[in-house]
């Protein structure tokens, strides 16, 4: 700015002196700066501090005391790591906000919602909240880390497929990768190494653990503070001795660009460290963890070495009762059991026992009805039969199960029949509780309640029994059969009017389930106490009921009892004023027993859905429903879902029977209706 340098310096020799030109020309941007702010406020940014020169930095200084009393504000951005770890830079940051007007604001990462709306200007309305919950997750709310994110799925549209949630899991973007990998660049070989090791055992870095799986040539303390400086590490002030990464995609970038064979190697090192350092303690929390990093080891262990620490992970996740981490750790077992001797009688033992676990997990979470459950079960079975062994109870009530579920109700038969048989010949508690329960839901959804009721009753009876004996089978069952039982015991008990013995059930399988019991039998119990409700017109205790049920089955991924209790809960949210969320509610939970085969209480849920429709005013879509409902009682012979004790029966004949034409099969002049009266 020739006219500012000229006026101050009275011609160009000053250039001969840099320090006090370039002092010059420092106050000379100031002075314009100044000025400009003396005829309106004004607002200086800076963005990216910690990549200014030192000239910037010392002009900033100068402004910074210069403009004490302008209207001239100026606002900093940088980020806290690199200009934490610059001497030059976090001194000249010290001087400026020593002022007393100066603020630090330290930017955290977006919210959950903040990162919904961020996806909402990218993709429209409709993206599955599960998208967003990833997407929050993996970046950790970094808006650059958001938007690279999205960049793996292309087209915005894509964020609305299945796969969209696995897409962004199982991907790092290119241009986090090319930025992360700047910062690795500036690291020596041997430092880089050790922060990969601290990446195998994991975003929390335990530094005990780092250095019983650190070999003496490798320069940890060192290695620690070089990655801390850059940024790449922080300390965690509230567990001493523990580190964490930066931001988890450091972490998975540097595990992810290992060769193969050096990953399972350090996976390797750090699962024998684990196992040495848990010998000397009490306490089993880091089960999991070794059985994570021996499977990782892949080809650094032998599976028989690896086999026994996945099978005790899962039986710890069952214990707390977190059941998808169960089935994780089974799946990876049936794995490794293909690597064992295949004629060896133990393998075959081991194989057996671990399709079956998995079978009756895939039951729990899924449903019986699940192909795959059914699969594994019958995986099983089959090789129980291969080995010669007897006949195990467990498998035949969990496959009579899966027949019950999916509405075979003659193939169910025949597999309790096989129960009975057992339980004749060696009184096995299973065999004689599974035969009872079997035969019990099968003569209910035949209409036979008499019957019905004679065998549930004596189900309720053993169960009772055997739990005061000590018999411990609610890991067989996959639920305590004092619940089970009592659940359709309450619904015949009800549809034959004994009202007072039904409600005297409700409340014991309430009282059985609300301390300490297994989340499948909790969902189990309010799902009848909120069914026996919903017949009953209380809408309150149903909606309360259900919307317990759906957070408790939620929590513990029981999808199965997630839907069960979802027809419910929107029942009441219909009849609650909510109609669309309660409709909605009601036809996604039955589109999900569509995916898991499920037809038990098929046409029970299709009368809620009809009273639902019908009190929402949507009377045509009720009478679809309701013959969807005659259709599936034909093809089942499912005779109890028009029993006249039900609220549907009256409105399905009321809707149904209003002239020949209109009428379908069953319900037209001359043939049987149901009965309206009780």
């Amino acid at each position: 700015m020739p006219e500012w340098s000229a006026a101050r310096t009275g011609g160009p020799k000053w250039a001969s002196d840099w320090c006090q030109a370039r002092f010059l020309a420092h106050d000379a941007v100031c002075e314009v700066l100044l000025a400009l702010a003396g005829k309106q406020p004004l607002v200086l940014l800076l963005e990216d501090l910690q990549w200014a020169d030192t000239a910037s930095l010392d002009l900033l200084r100068l402004l910074s005391t210069r403009c004490q009393g302008h209207p001239l504000g100026i606002v900093l951005t940088a980020r806290a790591s690199e200009a934490e770890s610059d001497a030059t830079l976090r001194r000249m940051v010290s001087d400026v906000l020593r002022g007393p007007r100066t603020e630090t604001l330290r930017l955290c990462g977006l919210s959950l919602q903040a990162v919904g709306a961020l996806v909402g200007t990218y993709a429209g309305s409709g993206v599955d909240p599960k998208v967003v919950e990833v997407l929050h997750r993996r970046s950790e709310g970094n808006p650059y880390f958001v938007m690279q994110l999205l960049s793996l799925v292309g087209d915005a549209r894509k964020l609305r497929r299945p796969d969209a949630v696995d897409t962004l899991l199982t991907h790092i973007p290119t241009g986090v990768r090319e930025a992360l990998h700047q910062r690795f660049a500036a690291l020596p070989e041997p430092v880089l190494w050790v922060l990969r090791l601290c990446a195998v055992i994991g975003a929390e870095v335990d530094t005990d653990l780092l250095h019983r799986t650190a070999t003496s040539d490798e320069p940890v303390i060192a290695g620690l503070e070089s990655a801390i400086r850059a940024g790449l590490l922080g300390e965690d002030p509230h567990h001493p001795g523990r580190l964490h990464f930066a931001h988890a995609l450091v972490q998975e970038t540097l595990v992810d660009e290992l060769p193969r064979e050096d990953r399972h190697r350090l996976h390797a090192r750090v699962a024998e460290a684990l196992s040495a350092r848990r010998r000397g303690q009490v306490g089993d929390e880091e089960i999991e963890r070794v059985a994570h990093h021996s499977w990782h080891a892949k080809s650094a262990l032998p599976a028989p070495e690896v086999l026994p620490r996945l099978l005790l992970a899962a039986a710890h996740a069952e214990q707390a009762m977190a059941y998808e981490q169960v089935e994780i750790w089974l799946r990876r077992a049936v794995h490794l059991v293909g690597f064992l001797p295949p004629d060896d009688p133990a393998t075959v033992r081991l194989e057996r026992k671990l399709h079956i676990q998995l079978g009756q997990v895939l039951a729990t979470t899924r449903g019986y009805g699940h192909p795959e459950a059914e699969t594994e079960l019958t995986r099983g079975r089959t090789l129980s039969t291969a080995t010669h062994a007897p006949e195990d109870p467990s498998v035949l009530w969990a496959l009579c199960t899966a027949h019950l579920v999916t509405g075979r109700y003659d193939a169910s038969r025949q597999f309790s029949g096989l129960l009975r048989d057992i339980s004749r010949q060696t009184r096995e508690p299973v065999a004689a509780l599974g035969a009872a329960y079997g035969e019990g839901i099968v003569l209910h959804v035949r209409g036979m309640l008499p019957q019905a009721l004679a065998e549930l009753e004596r189900g309720v009876d053993m169960a009772d029994r055997f739990a005061d004996e000590g018999h411990e089978l609610a890991r067989t069952f996959q639920h305590d059969p004092r619940v089970s039982c009592r659940s359709y015991d309450t619904f015949t008990h009800w549809l034959l009017g004994h009202r007072q013995t039904a409600d005297a059930r409700r409340r014991e399988v309430l009282s059985l389930t609300e301390y300490e019991s297994r989340p499948s039998d909790r969902s189990f119990a309010l799902y009848v106490d909120g069914v026996v409700a919903a017949w009953e017109g209380d809408t309150r205790t149903a909606l309360a009921s259900s919307d317990e049920g759906v957070r408790v089955a939620g929590e513990h991924g029981l999808l199965y009892w997630k839907a069960m209790l979802g027809v419910v809960k929107g029942w009441g949210l219909a009849h609650t004023g909510h109609h669309h969320d309660g409709l909605a509610l009601i036809h996604s939970s039955l589109a999900e027993f569509g995916q898991s085969r499920t037809y038990l209480r098929h046409p029970l849920h299709l009368g809620l859905l009809g009273q639902a429709q019908h009190h929402s005013g949507r009377i045509e879509e009720a009478r679809t429903t309701f013959r969807k409902l005659l259709a599936a009682v034909e093809q089942r012979r499912e005779r109890v879902y028009l029993h006249p004790a039900l609220p549907a029966t009256p409105l399905l004949h009321e809707l149904l029977s209003r002239g020949a034409d209109d009428a379908p099969t069953g319900l037209g002049p001359g043939r049987d209706r149901p009965a309206s009266g009780r």
